[in-house]
């Protein structure tokens, strides 16, 4: 059949378009286009050369599966008429990227189920003639170029359809290489300059170079036009590095209203982001302050992210940084933006809570010169043993050198001066005391405050009574001189006179004694009261209870009196009377610096009934007893101790108190009997011997002296 002018003019018109469709899908495949872009281009051209009614772009993700990339006039050819027509078109797509062959499948016709398989059998369930050709990159399938063509067409032009469609996916096919590897490149680009960036804000500590470093380069990364940090510092926030600036100035007014952005934002606790539209569900605080920054900033699109390390232990408070980035003429998509401001965050934040935590240790000035220390020594072993020999040689060297007050440790009671004891002067039973008779009641001088009773007075009382009556009848009757008496009668009558005299005298004079000694009452034989020596008060307490019917001996005492004023206490009425143990008297008598009696060292005591405060006292020398007495303790062993006496009330030593006032102990504590313990101060000596004095005492009597 021969072939006019006409139809192939008509055949040579449709072969160039052809080939120019070719070549431009060509040269498609050489351009740097996005995927959506290039397979837009690319089917529309492909449909056209074909001159074929649908088709589709079928890529493979990164799981394995096709995913529709671009389609035209997909739902015209009838897939979804059929429930089933579906999931057998689908079949057919995954059965054609196992295999990655080119195909060619009639209408309503199927390929089979392969063995095993329990699924829907892969076939054409449209009208249409599919044509199917697989992307190929590097021996593996990307994906699958298909196309519907009208099955009217012959058999030789659908296999001539067939072939220029397998050339066209491969021109897909190195477009799809090229794409991946430049993709690849940029991927790997950005992981470098990542990197550089992750090493740079992790190689400081200092906070505020984090921040500038944080601020600048992820400006960069990021593509957008401001990015600035802020740092939360205990309840506020403060603005570290905004990009671009060299110094941030606090007090202009952009600043301000950032920070106060931020510090909404990070109370509220979630991501902030803005892009042209407020959302009216905002917190009224973020809504307020974003309002009053977009009105002095002018930003596009602005994203405010807090950033809440997970090692951050308080979740009740703020966030510890944030980030607020800021494009003016956005070039890229809100979601893009945000996508790597997240990947950013994930390196940023741990950045700016380790500088945080940095420059929250306490001196650091002394510690990273002592690492730098301990790096130079070696190792952290070494830097320890160096420390400790150090330390000792020092600690050593303050204990040898360096002067300490050496105190001594007694304790003892608060007592008036004047003050006595009331003793009987004889064996005798306690019968009763002075009525209203007790502590701080005041008694004058010789006020009969115990009345007692002695049988062995009373005896004695009886007998030279009698004595002195029968002298007194025998002086009466010697008197009477009888008539012609005899001289020898009358020397012996005068000898008697005179014995019985004498006898009625000593008996008088014996009974005398014993009323003035016991005070006693010669009305009443055995009978006498104990007399107050001096005007004062009583200092003893539950002596009535102890002493009422009790016999006792002139050696146990039974009332304490004291010479002092119950209405007004006077600190020169007052001293402590101490019990100095026998093993600290050595160190306080060679605290005295010369053999001046009324040299005094200062005392420190604490009252009992006061013991938050420190009163200061004078011990004399010739306060000190020079006698040391058994005294027993609370585990009941005896021990010697040496009284003193400290005075309490100040004197006046060229112009100036030698207690201080601070240090007097007030008038209303002036209690007899108060329990004190003090610390004589005993001038200064090494300090390791004035902290292990008794340590040392004991070496040396157990050890040096030993030997």
């Amino acid at each position: 059949m021969s072939v006019g002018p006409d139809q192939n003019n008509l055949l040579e018109q449709a072969r160039r378009q052809i080939n120019q469709l070719a070549d431009e899908i060509a040269r498609l495949s050489e351009m740097d286009l996005a995927p959506a872009d290039y397979y837009a281009e690319f089917l529309q051209r492909l449909l056209t050369a074909l001159a074929a009614p649908a088709g589709a772009v079928w890529l493979r993700t990164q799981q394995g599966n096709l995913q529709l990339q671009y389609q035209i006039n997909m739902r015209q050819v009838g897939l979804d008429r059929d429930p089933s027509g579906r999931e057998s078109h689908d079949e057919l797509l995954r059965q054609a990227a196992q295999k990655g062959q080119p195909g060619l499948l009639a209408p309503h016709s199927g390929l089979g189920a392969p063995e095993g398989h329990k699924g829907p059998v892969a076939g054409n369930p449209t009208d249409f003639v599919i044509l199917l050709a697989p992307i190929m990159v590097e021996k593996q399938v990307a994906g699958l170029v298909e196309i519907w063509q009208d099955p009217n067409r012959g058999a030789e032009a659908q296999r001539g359809f067939l072939q220029f469609l397998v050339r066209m996916a491969g021109l897909a096919s190195g477009y799809t290489r090229n794409h991946q590897l430049r993709q690849m490149t940029g991927q790997q680009q950005v992981w470098t300059q990542l990197e550089t960036f992750t090493r740079q804000i992790h190689g400081s500590l200092n906070p505020t170079e984090v921040s500038y470093l944080v601020a600048n380069e992820g400006r960069r990364l990021l593509e957008c036009d401001r990015l600035s940090v802020g740092q939360r510092v205990g309840n506020h926030i403060s603005v570290e590095a905004i990009s671009g600036a060299d110094v941030v100035e606090k007090r202009s007014n952009l600043v301000q209203l950032m920070r106060t952005l931020m510090w909404e934002v990070q109370k509220w606790g979630e991501k902030l982001i803005y892009s042209g539209t407020k959302d009216d569900t905002l917190p009224p605080g973020v809504l307020h302050a974003l309002d009053n920054y977009l009105a002095e900033s002018n930003s596009k699109m602005l994203v405010a992210q807090p950033l809440r390390d997970e090692r951050e232990p308080d979740l009740k408070r703020p966030p510890r940084s944030i980030l607020l980035m800021e494009s003016f003429d956005p070039s890229s998509s809100i979601d893009q933006a945000v996508s790597k401001l997240d990947v950013l965050s994930k390196h940023i934040t741990p950045a700016l809570y380790n500088a945080a935590e940095h420059r929250r240790i306490p001196m650091r000035f002394l510690w990273m010169p002592l690492a730098a220390v301990q790096e130079g020594l070696g190792g952290k072993t070494k830097a320890i043993i160096t420390l400790v020999l150090m330390g000792l040689v020092v600690l050593i060297g303050a204990m040898v050198v360096v002067p300490y007050p050496l105190r001594m440790e007694a304790n003892g009671e608060l007592l008036p001066i004047k003050r006595a004891w009331i003793y009987s002067p004889g064996s005798g039973m306690v019968k009763s005391f002075k009525k209203n008779l007790k502590s701080g009641v005041p008694i004058n001088t010789r006020d009969p405050l115990v009345l007692m009773i002695s049988t062995e007075l009373a005896k004695e009382i009886v007998e030279s009574k009698s004595t002195i009556a029968n002298a007194k009848a025998q002086i009466n009757l010697l008197k009477m001189i009888p008539p012609n008496e005899s001289p020898s009668n009358k020397f012996n009558r005068e000898t008697k006179l005179i014995e019985a005299q004498l006898t009625d005298i000593f008996e008088n004079k014996k009974l005398e004694e014993k009323r003035a000694l016991f005070n006693a009452d010669l009305e009443r034989p055995g009978e006498f009261s104990l007399l107050a020596p001096f005007k004062g008060i009583v200092l003893s307490s539950d002596f009535h209870e102890k002493l009422t019917g009790t016999n006792v001996n002139p050696a146990q005492p039974l009332i304490r009196i004291g010479d002092v004023n119950p209405n007004i206490k006077k600190r020169d009425e007052w001293e402590v009377e101490l019990k100095i143990p026998q093993k600290h008297l050595g160190q306080v008598l060679l605290a005295f610096k010369t053999n001046n009696s009324n040299e005094e060292l200062d005392v420190d005591f604490l009252l009992t009934t006061q013991p938050t405060a420190t009163y200061r006292g004078k011990l004399a020398r010739n306060k000190i007893s020079s006698e040391a007495v058994p005294n027993r303790d609370a585990n009941n062993e005896a021990e010697p101790m040496a009284l003193a006496w400290v005075r309490v009330s100040p004197r006046t030593v060229d112009g100036k108190k030698d207690i201080p006032d601070e240090n007097l102990i007030p008038e209303g504590l002036l209690l007899t009997g108060t329990e004190v313990h003090s610390r004589i101060r005993c001038g200064d000596r090494a300090m390791g011997y004035s902290l292990f004095y008794g340590v040392w005492e004991f070496f040396y009597e157990k050890v040096v002296f030993f030997f």
